[in-house]
């Protein structure tokens, strides 16, 4: 009503120029990480951070982190409405925070702020965000911004850092059961990295590669192969 429509006009009021934040945004390390959860997962004391260009990437890095964190990133406007749906569901089920909601262009617009306060402006904020980034930017362009954002533990951010950092390759270069256990990492980069917990990193590759087989981004002789 009426009163979500003044937070909507006090959060545009409030935001630095929407084209500005998203194309010369250049995140100040932040002394902690947070996990979607609000706990602190590191502590920063300098960042490495390398960027690729959505062509740098290869295809099956891509289908991996659409298939494990937006499997309607193509689709949807922004919100996966049927993704959220579903996760509240299974987490209403599970009592747990079993699965997220929140789509990669909705990550992205998150990670702009640096923020891990649990306000309902910076919600509001978050989704206006989220609107601009979809209104202003193809899929491939959010996709790379994200990619570029994502964070791998012990200061690492990005996709071409964590290929030189895993596996000592570039990122164009790796194959389609490194591109999974990288997708996999950032839900839990500290349960994840595979340089600390490997046997966690494998695991969570594989359910990768199976959401990969379950989409039809892979076809059943590369996911047989990608699990060996």
């Amino acid at each position: 009503g009426v009163g979500a429509a003044v937070l909507i006009v006090k959060a545009y009021r409030e935001l630095p120029d929407l084209g500005q934040l998203i194309e010369g945004y250049n995140p100040v390390v932040p002394s902690k990480i947070y996990d979607t959860n609000g706990e602190v997962i590191d502590i920063l004391y300098k960042e490495i951070r390398e960027t690729a260009t959505i062509e740098e990437m290869p295809k099956s890095l891509k289908d991996a982190y659409v298939a494990i964190e937006d499997r309607r990133f193509y689709g949807h406007h922004g919100f996966d409405v049927l993704g959220m749906g579903r996760a509240m569901v299974v987490n209403l089920v599970t009592m747990s925070k079993a699965q997220g909601a929140s789509s990669i262009t909705q990550q992205l617009a998150k990670n702009a702020f640096l923020s891990n306060e649990k306000k309902i402006m910076r919600k509001v904020k978050e989704a206006i965000i989220t609107v601009e980034l979809e209104r202003g930017y193809t899929k491939d362009e959010i996709l790379e911004k994200y990619m570029n954002e994502i964070y791998f533990g012990s200061g690492a951010y990005g996709v071409k850092t964590a290929a030189r950092a895993f596996y000592g390759k570039s990122v164009e270069d790796i194959n389609t059961a490194e591109s999974a256990l990288l997708a996999g990492v950032p839900n839990r980069p500290n349960k994840y990295n595979p340089r600390k917990h490997l046997n966690n990193a494998v695991t969570r590759g594989k359910l990768v590669l199976s959401q990969m087989r379950r989409y039809n981004l892979i076809d059943e002789e590369e996911y047989e192969k990608a699990l060996s």
